[in-house]
């Protein structure tokens, strides 16, 4: 029986890292085994509220690379932690100036102290910008995949963070 547990230990396990920009899904059965689950063994709660739910899935799938299924469920959560799954998505998948429209929506997340206090142990230049910045990250990105930089040191320090992200804010998402 697939498990919550078991989906994110397949996936926190992934070596290498998740790319920064996919070109396609890194296992289409497990995209299947997400959707597959039920709204209580996707969050692990009894009546978990529909955007734990959402966004939840739409986390796990983006983990996976499945882009456009996560993008079906995140286009559709109104609420800022729907944005910022959607804003991950436009940039995995290389719209840099739509993604920086979906974080300008967001605000400030709880998840940004912590993405910027064990993100600058990660890839030390973020020190510079003082706290997260979304807009500033994408930036990164698309200078390391524009110029196909991804397995430089740069985009595994990249890849590393966006790794940490996407942890981050699922932890958050299950918290919903």
């Amino acid at each position: 029986m697939t498990t919550i547990a078991s989906i994110v230990q397949t996936l926190e396990d992934r070596n290498p890292l998740p790319p920064l920009c996919p070109e396609e899904t890194w296992k289409p059965e497990l995209s299947k085994e997400i959707n597959d689950l039920s709204e209580e063994e996707i969050t692990g709660k009894t009546a978990p509220s529909r955007l734990t739910t959402l966004a939840t899935r739409s986390g796990l799938l983006l983990w996976n690379d499945d882009l456009y299924a996560s993008h079906a469920i995140s286009q559709n959560i109104s609420e800022p932690i729907g944005s910022y799954w959607h804003g991950i998505m436009h940039r995995r998948e290389g719209d840099f100036g739509n993604s920086k429209y979906w974080f300008s929506k967001i605000g400030d997340s709880p998840i940004f102290e912590e993405l910027y206090e064990q993100g600058k142990e990660i890839y030390p230049k973020i020190k510079e910008w003082k706290q997260w910045d979304p807009s500033l990250f994408i930036d990164e990105v698309e200078e390391v995949t524009s110029k196909g930089e991804e397995d430089t040191q740069r985009g595994k320090q990249l890849r590393q963070l966006q790794a940490l992200e996407i942890s981050l804010l699922l932890q958050y998402s299950l918290h919903q």
